[in-house]
């Protein structure tokens, strides 16, 4: 398992590949306080597993990818959007 920085930052980039640029909207998503996203992305407390368990039952993201970063134990349909996002992403930077 990652250390929780590293955990975090998976959790930010899954929530705005899924298109929730509000971390607010995330958070009623799947149910956690905003604060607690907030600390969990940036790895100010390592997320549980139960609060894991909500990211996966709500997004279909894998505690593999989650933990561990392994990307093929995505489904499809959020792998496409985590590399839609990484493409869009890497736009920008090679803009600006």
């Amino acid at each position: 398992m990652d250390n929780p920085e590293v955990i975090g930052g998976r959790i930010r980039r899954l929530r705005l590949a899924l298109g929730y640029d509000q971390a607010r909207a995330f958070c009623q998503f799947v149910g956690f306080s905003d604060q607690a996203l907030y600390n969990y992305e940036t790895g100010k407390r390592r997320i549980s597993l139960d609060e894991v368990m909500k990211i996966v039952t709500k997004t279909g993201a894998s505690l593999d990818f989650i933990y561990r970063g392994l990307e093929h134990t995505l489904p499809g349909h959020v792998l496409d959007k985590l590399v839609e996002y990484d493409r869009q992403e890497q736009k920008k930077r090679a803009a600006g």
